[in-house]
């Protein structure tokens, strides 16, 4: 019996450069045929201990503000972001470049604030110094002063005010580009207006050995029990750090889907 004529050779479409999608990776099976690799997995991320600085009442008065700190609509939070920072960054080789992601809505909106009510004072000279406090990337410079870091930085401003885009633009940045990132919410407590920062070591889960009982290995460590000591109750509840560290689970899809 003759053989059927084999069929014509299908011809390669030609794609341009431009868009041309990478060709997914294979893995050499038997024969000489290949299959693609699964995808991967996403990679876990974790949030660390916070760390939360700010004047509780009955605290001494802080400096007179000076230098950068003159500048901005608020010096206390200048101090509370630069010391929380300044905790986490300890320790950290010289020149490293921690990305910090800056929740900044509670201190936009003060800024703002402050910012009209002086354009609004007929009896007060309006000084271009008045709007540099509107710069929430000036909450920085605390930081810059005591530990050298250079950046890269990004300051999300939400109106919610709940730090939920902050995290997870930070999620997604210790999930690809960068190991690690500071991530520190800047609230403002609504009984005394003080301002509190609220800051985490957001990171790259490290694999864990099997436990012997079959177990699977704890994702987080406990926070501490005066993780937020000085905070109130509804400023604790609006922290998205303080959620995001006690939640059990890696991520929250919620928040992907968003």
């Amino acid at each position: 019996m003759s053989a059927a004529p084999a069929p014509p050779a299908a011809r390669e479409r030609v794609v341009p450069a431009a868009v041309r999608e990478p060709a997914a990776p294979t893995a050499s099976m038997a024969r000489g045929s290949a299959v693609p690799f699964p995808p991967a997995a996403p990679a876990r991320v974790v949030v660390g201990p916070p760390v939360v600085r700010g004047r509780a009442a009955g605290d001494p008065p802080p400096p007179r503000a000076t230098g950068a700190r003159r500048l901005a609509a608020d010096p206390e939070a200048v101090d509370a972001v630069g010391e929380a920072l300044a905790a986490l960054h300890r320790g950290a080789a010289p020149g490293a470049r921690v990305p910090v992601v800056l929740s900044a809505g509670d201190y936009s909106v003060h800024a703002a604030g402050t910012f009209a009510a002086h354009c609004d004072d007929p009896g007060r000279r309006l000084r271009p110094a008045d709007s540099v406090g509107l710069e929430p990337s000036g909450l920085l410079r605390r930081f810059t002063e005591l530990t050298g870091w250079r950046g890269p930085g990004y300051v999300i401003a939400e109106p919610a005010g709940d730090g939920t885009a902050a995290l997870r633009f930070a999620r997604a940045l210790a999930a690809g580009r960068a190991p690690a990132v500071y991530l520190c919410e800047v609230l403002r407590r609504p009984d005394t207006g003080a301002f509190w920062a609220v800051a985490a070591r957001v990171r790259r889960a490290t694999t864990q050995p099997p436990r012997p009982d079959g177990a699977p290995p704890p994702f987080k460590t406990p926070a501490p029990a005066d993780a937020a000591a000085g905070l109130d109750p509804d400023t604790r509840r609006r922290s998205a750090v303080l959620r995001a560290h006690l939640r059990p689970c890696p991520h929250d899809p919620a928040e992907e889907q968003q």
